[in-house]
C-alpha cells in the first residue's frame, strides 16, 4: 500500500511539473518577434522560404487544413480577392495546409484558381515553430519579417482585412477606401 501511494504521489508531482512548465512559457513568436525561418513546398513541389522569399512584403500566413471543419474554405477565396486588390502595395497571403493531401483529391481543384502561394506542412514541423495551437491560425508579418498580428480562429472577411491593412498602412485601418 505504501509503494502504491508513493507511486501515485510521484506521478502527480510529475504531472504538476509538466503543467507548470508549459504555463509559464510561450510557444512560437510573439508580437514584435521575428517570424521563424522555414522552408516549405507548394502543391507543385516548388520550395518557398518564409520570410526570406517575401522581403519587402506584408504577409498574411494562414494555417488551415483541408480536413478542418472549423476552417472556412471560402476565406481562401477572400484572400485571393485581397491579393488582387493589395498586391501592388506589397501584400501577399500565404496559405499553409497542415494535413496530408492526396493530389487526386477533388477538393484541391477548387484551390487551383488561387494565384497566391499554397504551401504544405504535412508533418506539422512549421506549425510547431509558429506555436499554432488550433486551426485556423493566422499570422501577419511586416516587410522586415517581424510578427505584427496573430489570430486563432476566424475573424470574418472585414476582420482579416483590418488585421493586415493595419500593418500594410502602418497602424491605420483601411475601410471602404478611406484611411
Amino acid at each position: 500500500m505504501n509503494m502504491k501511494y508513493y507511486l501515485h504521489c510521484v506521478l502527480l508531482a510529475l504531472l504538476m511539473i509538466v503543467a507548470c512548465s508549459t504555463l509559464g512559457g510561450h510557444s512560437g513568436p510573439q508580437i514584435g518577434d521575428p517570424v521563424p525561418s522555414v522552408t516549405l513546398t507548394d502543391f507543385q513541389g516548388k520550395s518557398v522560404k518564409i520570410p526570406q522569399d517575401f522581403k519587402g512584403k506584408v504577409v498574411l500566413v494562414r494555417f488551415w487544413s483541408i480536413d478542418c471543419s472549423y476552417c472556412d474554405k471560402k476565406m481562401l477565396d477572400a484572400f485571393e480577392v485581397y491579393y488582387q486588390k493589395y498586391k501592388e502595395l506589397g501584400f501577399v497571403p500565404v496559405a499553409i495546409n497542415t494535413s496530408r493531401i492526396d493530389v487526386n483529391d477533388e477538393r484541391l481543384k477548387k484551390l487551383a484558381q488561387l494565384s497566391y502561394p499554397m504551401l504544405l506542412d504535412e508533418y506539422g514541423l512549421v506549425v510547431k515553430k509558429f506555436g499554432v495551437i488550433g486551426l485556423p491560425a493566422t499570422f501577419v508579418f511586416d516587410e522586415e519579417g517581424i510578427l505584427r498580428g496573430k489570430l486563432t480562429g476566424e475573424a470574418g472577411v472585414e476582420g482579416f482585412e483590418r488585421l493586415f491593412t493595419s500593418v500594410l498602412y502602418k497602424g491605420s485601418f483601411y475601410y471602404e477606401g478611406r484611411f
